[in-house]
């Protein structure tokens, strides 16, 4: 479904892919269609050769290395076979680009953290499933198999797994919290009802056992929980109580990254999924730009906030 927002923020991509802000990159880049299974242009997209240009600037080799580093899977790699997309509307990149030249910040991540929650964490700390000494995970899995049951073959970082697209890990006082970020950006959804055997085998004894998702009175099966976007977050839920359960922290604070411009994605998330969760449950939907508003007098950041400002904001 493309909905006006999408449309619009189609046509601004072009514009200022013609007005050489991607640096002399092209459009009309090639795209799979999975559905028809034929190989169509779109002016939103840069050609394969141009594709890197698609991140900012000041992180394109740091994020090639970051992914190579520990397996992470770009989106559309295996139907595009180049990576990372080209797609100039694509949420991954969206994310990497707001989030990714402060991950090795402590200050930053704690700044915009403590922004968003209002928990008034005492700091930030290193990801444990990343060896670098980052602050943020990307496309964040973990034992993905144990807790949900997820065995697809082929399975890593970022595919064929429930992936969240950033983690943070949070100390106040003696807890340590868990801050499971969800990133959208021109997304909406068509009402699908994801049930069937299989994922009900996976999430459905999670969605019971769930100390912060509400079971539904007429049963898990056909609820809210397997249509989007309400799928991805329980999958993403239960995945962070699965680490909980095990010791890894003591509570979950999940944020959802939305465009306040976004109406169609926002009202969903707070109509569908927000009913869905036990009172005191930490949640919250932000607006991008607000959630990087700490970081706007920042000179180390002013040539990454002049680029999101121009590009998305």
């Amino acid at each position: 479904m493309k909905t006006e927002f999408k449309k619009k923020e189609c046509i601004k991509h072009i514009n200022l892919l013609n007005s050489n802000f991607f640096e002399d990159t092209k459009g009309c880049g090639v795209w799979w269609n999975t559905k028809e299974k034929l190989w169509e242009t779109y002016p939103h997209i840069l050609q394969h050769q141009d594709s890197l240009k698609n991140l900012f600037g000041g992180v394109r080799r740091d994020v090639l290395a970051y992914f190579n580093e520990y397996d992470i899977a770009w989106w559309r790699e295996n139907e595009d076979r180049y990576f990372p997309t080209g797609h100039l509307l694509s949420s991954q990149i969206h994310c990497l680009n707001h989030l990714f030249a402060l991950r090795n910040d402590k200050d930053a991540v704690l700044a915009i953290l403590n922004h968003v929650t209002e928990m008034g964490f005492d700091e930030v700390l290193p990801s444990s499933l990343d060896r670098d000494g980052g602050y943020i995970a990307f496309e964040f899995a973990y034992k993905n198999n144990e807790i949900l049951g997820e065995t697809d073959k082929g399975a890593r970082r970022g595919v064929l797994c429930t992936s969240i697209d950033a983690m943070i890990v949070a100390r106040k006082g003696k807890d340590k919290w868990l801050i499971p970020i969800e990133w959208k950006y021109t997304e909406s959804y068509e009402k699908e009802d994801k049930t069937n055997d299989t994922r009900l085998n996976r999430y459905g004894a999670g969605i019971i056992e769930s100390r912060r998702l509400k079971t539904p009175e007429n049963g898990v099966a056909h609820s809210i929980y397997f249509q989007e976007p309400s799928y991805e977050l329980m999958r993403q839920t239960i995945l962070t109580e699965g680490l909980i359960n095990r010791g890894l922290a003591n509570n979950m604070f999940h944020l959802v990254v939305i465009p306040e411009r976004n109406k169609v994605l926002r009202d969903a998330v707070e109509k569908e999924f927000v009913p869905m969760l036990e009172p005191n449950s930490k949640f919250r939907i932000i607006d991008p730009q607000s959630l990087l508003s700490p970081l706007e007098s920042n000179a180390k950041y002013k040539d990454l906030i002049t680029y999101l400002k121009t590009r998305y904001w």
